[in-house]
């Protein structure tokens, strides 16, 4: 009760009213810089022009990695699971800003019923998925089960998709997120489609899972040695 009291109080704070009406402008304006003065490089790409530009699919990313692959995809009209933190309300409101559609809940809170929310959106309205696979508390870049449950229950297919630039601030942070810089490289990858069948058991649950994983470490191996020679060309 406690908890629930002091969130309402600093709702209720002219500062954090403010904070929730400028960062999500600025997010988006942000990226927009980014986008318009960066260069873009796509490995892989056949998978998104066999899959992504022809049916929904649910997109699998590392949270590290998710920033700027999140505001790429907002072509594809799509919901996106958000923690319900006070900061999980700043993303919301920025993911909402660029397009997509929102679902509140994390593995340690509401994140069941924001998960079948979520399948319920994309069956009824047709939407692509994205879910950061190794969030929120890591480790990362090791995929939890949600990304097989979505796919299991929506019939897409699961497509990795990770970045890396060249010029970027990473943080010291549980995922090392990176933030990338405007005039920069960018240098994303799509990965193997891969299709879940509607009844696993749970072995091959296990099986789908650490496929994910292992394809999803292969691209982003990728896209990180792409980025060391776009350096070493430069040098």
């Amino acid at each position: 009760m406690a908890r629930e009291k002091r969130n309402v109080e600093k709702g209720d704070r002219f500062w954090y009213k403010l904070v929730l009406f400028l960062v999500p402008r600025l997010v988006t304006g942000y990226f927009r810089l980014v986008d318009l003065t960066s260069k873009k490089i796509f490995l892989n790409s056949e998978y998104e022009d066999q899959v992504c530009k022809k049916r929904p699919f649910a997109c699998s990313c590392f949270h590290g990695t998710m920033l700027f692959p999140v505001y790429y995809c907002r072509r594809y009209p799509g919901v996106v699971m958000v923690s319900r933190s006070w900061d999980g309300e700043l993303i919301d409101r920025s993911i909402r800003r660029m397009g997509y559609d929102t679902t509140r809940g994390s593995s340690s809170k509401g994140g069941k019923e924001a998960l079948w929310e979520m399948i319920d959106v994309i069956k009824e309205r047709k939407y692509c998925s994205g879910l950061a696979v190794d969030a929120p508390r890591g480790p990362s870049r090791q995929v939890k089960i949600g990304i097989v449950v979505v796919a299991r229950e929506t019939g897409q297919p699961v497509v990795p998709f990770v970045s890396w630039a060249t010029r970027k601030i990473q943080f010291h942070s549980w995922d090392s997120m990176i933030l990338p810089l405007p005039f920069s490289t960018i240098v994303m990858a799509f990965g193997k489609p891969i299709e879940v069948l509607p009844s696993l058991s749970n072995e091959e649950y296990e099986d789908i899972r650490q496929e994910i994983e292992k394809e999803m470490l292969r691209v982003q191996e990728q896209v990180e040695e792409k980025v060391k020679e776009i350096r070493l060309g430069h040098k």
